[in-house]
């Protein structure tokens, strides 16, 4: 579903990302776990082309993604080519990014009306339906600010999926949330892995990481330390550095 070849990212003199090549499998549900500063909300953003590689090659569904390179130097797709890219991949941000004016409806329509022009019956329609799948049919007509935190990050989860992406990108969906607001959206996720959403979560939810994903991947000062299956990383990891973050945040 995804490749990535020896991605490269640097901002200014610092390099983010050192050569990363990692592929995601249709119907995969993979978490990349690490400490702070480690590159992996970059390299989700990658993928998604919201940040630049500076080098490195991105396959979406077997074809090169947003650029080709050229001579050694990247040549950008045209804009419409790379948004139908990035139409295939949902994504959902720690801080919602919800449009404060709009209601829950209006959030998801939001993409449906201007990206593909449809109209705001039909909309409407794929709305509601997007916002009862997360549990939210009753807060249609309300505003981000009569939301809770995870109602809000909830709507954000319907209005990626109102898009139909072949697979969905998670940035710490849960790392603005009260404690006790966590699980009503950790429970969505699970109900889309249950579905066979292809899906890539950057989490510090440990336990989450460990019931939900078929592949961990530690990342560590920008490149991949160690992966494999949840059992293997949390229960038997061979790198010192894996042992020494786990020791850590699994206390």
């Amino acid at each position: 579903m995804i490749r990535l070849t020896d991605i490269h990212k640097s901002f200014g003199p610092h390099e983010v990302l050192r050569g990363i090549s990692e592929s995601f499998g249709a119907g995969e549900v993979t978490c990349i776990i690490g400490p702070s500063g480690s590159g992996k909300s970059t390299l989700l953003r990658c993928i998604n082309f919201l940040e630049h590689p500076n080098s490195g090659e991105i396959e979406i569904e077997g074809a090169r993604a947003y650029y080709d390179i050229v001579n050694g130097r990247i040549r950008l797709h045209a804009e419409s080519r790379i948004a139908a890219v990035r139409r295939k991949l949902g994504m959902v941000f720690q801080d919602f990014a919800l449009f404060p004016h709009l209601t829950a409806t209006g959030n998801v329509t939001e993409g449906l009306i201007h990206a593909l022009g449809m109209s705001k019956d039909q909309a409407n329609g794929i709305a509601a339906r997007m916002l009862a799948r997360v549990g939210l049919a009753d807060r249609a007509s309300h505003y981000p600010d009569e939301l809770s935190g995870g109602q809000k990050q909830r709507v954000a989860i319907a209005r990626s999926l109102a898009m139909s992406p072949k697979a969905m990108l998670f940035d710490e969906p849960t790392s603005a949330l009260d404690p006790e607001l966590v699980g009503e959206v950790l429970d969505v996720m699970k109900t889309l892995s249950d579905e066979g959403m292809t899906m890539v979560i950057v989490t510090h939810e440990m336990k989450f990481a460990q019931e939900i994903a078929d592949r961990v991947i530690f990342m560590d000062k920008g490149a991949v330390v160690e992966q494999g299956t949840p059992q293997q990383i949390f229960e038997k990891p061979q790198h010192e550095r894996t042992q020494g973050f786990l020791k850590r945040v699994m206390r």
